[in-house]
């Protein structure tokens, strides 16, 4: 029984020392800069192979630990664009703009994709129209962008 109570004590005191109990403050992720360049360089190698969702793991985790980070928003928005959710793209990529608006990469990004979204959104209304005379199925539209490399500015 003192061995079990011993047991208990030192992992009571472990937890103290570690914040394993319930702590009422939220704890952000923090990176350094070479693990921050290293998630932003592991997710544009995964999105060259077209693993979107784990490119965007990648760079959320890096905006978790850097919010303002241009790159990684810029990349956010390449891969929500790539994997169909235009409208967190937009809004990705207006937020990596006010981040950075002389970055050259981010403004030739938001403009291919803004020209993309304006013919989507016609022809989804094109198609609302036409929805009433005759039931049409389209498949999703791929339209895709380069993620921004870890050495650009």
């Amino acid at each position: 029984m003192k061995a079990v109570a011993t047991v208990l004590l030192l992992l009571g005191f472990a937890c103290t020392a570690w914040n394993c109990g319930s702590s009422t403050q939220k704890r952000k992720p923090k990176l350094d800069r070479v693990l921050i360049g290293e998630e932003l360089q592991f997710g544009r190698k995964a999105a060259e192979y077209d693993l979107w969702r784990e490119a965007i793991f990648r760079w959320e985790k890096v905006r978790a630990a850097d919010p303002d980070n241009s790159r990684a928003t810029n990349n956010l928005a390449v891969a929500y664009e790539s994997i169909g959710d235009y409208e967190q793209a937009l809004d990705l990529y207006k937020r990596a703009l006010e981040l950075n608006e002389d970055n050259n990469d981010i403004r030739k990004n938001y403009k291919r994709f803004l020209s993309f979204y304006k013919r989507h959104q016609r022809q989804l209304a094109r198609e609302r129209q036409r929805k009433g005379a005759e039931p049409q199925e389209t498949g999703p539209v791929k339209q895709t962008s380069q993620p921004e490399s870890g050495g650009r500015p």
